[in-house]
């Protein structure tokens, strides 16, 4: 599935608004949550109205608001809180109807761009976000999903070290990397370490681990 985000004819983007105004931690769940959808999960998600509602069960009740393009096209739209859900709820249905309007007059400009390149530049310019978006990977892993790990260690590496550093870090092909931390990928313990303490060392961080506990029997 892939993710963009809808740009406005003023060239303004409310959702990355949104996501920049969010504290490192809640950005970093909110960052998981675009994986999940990259990898088609939408079992967290309530439609209506023709939009989406993405509901991350954590702090105050992030909401994500999006809309469906065909089969494989999700558009991010904004987001916010369970606070403000009805304000929020009936922007995003606006820019819904205005996203729709433009796309069916073939809008020369371009009015989305990719999620990851938000998260590049925030990467890019606050390191808290990134040691909190390494936490939730490390965490994924240990929690059972290593799929959305993969990806946001994936995003990582792409927005610092870089695949090609990262091979001479970790002394293995580039092509071999960009396969381990696909969706379908399958590193093993040693490869994943290495990667992991390789944009540790890199970026100067340090993580925190949350697992989730398990109910006994």
């Amino acid at each position: 599935m892939e993710v963009l985000e809808y740009i406005k004819e003023d060239g303004s983007n409310p959702y990355k608004k949104w996501f920049d105004s969010l504290n490192a931690q809640a950005a970093a769940k909110v960052t998981v949550a675009k994986a999940r959808l990259e990898l088609g999960n939408s079992s967290s998600i309530k439609w209506f109205d023709g939009i989406g509602e993405y509901r991350i069960d954590w702090g105050p009740g992030y909401r994500v608001y999006l809309v469906k393009d065909g089969k494989t096209l999700i558009i991010l739209l904004g987001g916010g809180t369970n606070k403000r859900q009805r304000n929020d709820i009936k922007m995003a249905i606006e820019l819904s109807k205005e996203y729709k309007s433009r796309q069916k007059q073939r809008w020369t400009r371009a009015i989305t761009r990719d999620y990851k390149d938000t998260i590049n530049e925030r990467v890019s310019r606050e390191p808290a976000f990134t040691a909190a978006l390494l936490d939730e990977a490390i965490t994924l892993f240990l929690n059972g999903e290593p799929e959305v790990a993969r990806l946001v260690l994936r995003d990582l590496v792409n927005a610092t070290v870089g695949f090609e550093e990262l091979a001479l870090e970790v002394d293995k092909p580039s092509k071999s990397l960009h396969r381990m931390l696909s969706a379908r990928g399958n590193p093993t313990m040693d490869n994943l370490t290495k990667i992991i303490g390789t944009l540790r060392n890199n970026l100067g961080l340090d993580i925190e681990v949350h697992t989730t506990p398990t109910r006994a029997a």
